[in-house]
């Protein structure tokens, strides 16, 4: 459409005397327009059209007559300016429309079953129940917000692998261990299955090795764990051996979020059990009373809060 054709039409548009034949042809005009600015590809159906209508809009109070009548090459500079201001109107809409992308991932697993999650780096997690994660979207950099995971990392010495837990960070370039966060019950817990780990502060960790950093400011515990048990959990099974009464209600928080009460000296107890890890909460406490001993024990369930006596 040349210029003298663009001037008329509108001029016509505008006195509502267009027919629709010719309003098609402005819209045509526009659409060209839409398609030598690819920017505007992100936009829907619908978000083009209010960018028609506004550029419309514009166009025509930029070529509303004066007091006398503007020459040809003038006006032409008016729908000029027009089109500059449509151009400002699309970029700020499409600024409004694009979703914000956050810098983190977030995972959750809101059941007891075990949830595997593969990062954008090819390792392996494996989330425990009631487990909560963030990673970034290179994988490489993991926030454990709560609960338990397993990683089985990808090798990459260019880029290390940490895992931040309640300000305690674990650094890998390759190899196998988990991580549990639980706030009520210690600030992190890391477990090495495969290779080496650095927990920032608290040194290096060898297979079969774990540390368990209390939430309080107390002496971190370092020591031995079997291997099979350590990794029972991440097949669905419970395992404890040889437990005092303290790991046992650890393993009920853990596996079924659930808060415990108790006078009883949580230093006792031998407790070694091997169930099923989607086994109801109910079925397990009941177990453990069968088997309890030095001391032997019962359980109270009152609005989630459980009594031990």
């Amino acid at each position: 459409m040349n210029k003298a054709t663009l001037l008329y039409l509108l001029d016509k548009f505008k006195q509502g005397l267009c027919t629709a034949e010719e309003q098609q042809l402005l819209y045509r005009w526009l659409d060209q327009l839409e398609q030598e600015a690819p920017e505007q590809a992100l936009l829907t159906a619908e978000e083009k059209q209010q960018v028609k209508n506004s550029m419309l809009q514009h166009i025509l109070s930029a070529t509303a007559p004066a007091r006398r009548r503007l020459p040809l090459p003038l006006r032409w500079v008016q729908v000029a300016a027009a089109i500059t201001i449509l151009a400002g109107i699309t970029y700020l809409l499409r600024l409004q429309l694009t979703p914000k992308q956050s810098a983190w991932l977030t995972q959750q697993n809101n059941s007891t079953a075990v949830q595997r999650l593969l990062l954008p780096d090819s390792s392996l997690v494996m989330l425990g129940a009631h487990t909560t994660l963030q990673y970034t979207r290179n994988g490489r950099t993991i926030k454990l917000l709560q609960g338990k995971a397993f990683f089985d990392v990808r090798t990459n010495p260019q880029q290390p692998f940490t895992v931040e837990s309640n300000g305690i960070h674990t650094t890998v370039l390759g190899t196998s261990f988990s991580v549990a966060a639980y706030k009520q019950l210690y600030a992190c817990r890391v477990t090495v299955i495969t290779g080496k780990v650095q927990v920032h502060n608290y040194g290096i960790l060898t297979p079969a090795q774990r540390i368990t950093i209390p939430a309080a400011e107390r002496t971190a515990l370092r020591d031995s764990v079997a291997l099979p048990d350590a990794l029972a959990w991440t097949s669905g099974t419970i395992m404890l051996r040889n437990a005092s009464l303290q790991e046992l209600l650890y393993m009920l928080q853990e596996q079924y979020g659930v808060t415990s009460h108790t006078q009883l000296n949580t230093q006792q107890g031998n407790y070694t059990l091997r169930l099923q890890a989607a086994m109801p909460l109910e079925q397990v406490l009941t177990i453990i009373e069968k088997i309890s001993y030095k001391p032997k024990i019962r359980f109270r369930m009152q609005q989630h809060q459980l009594t031990v006596y």
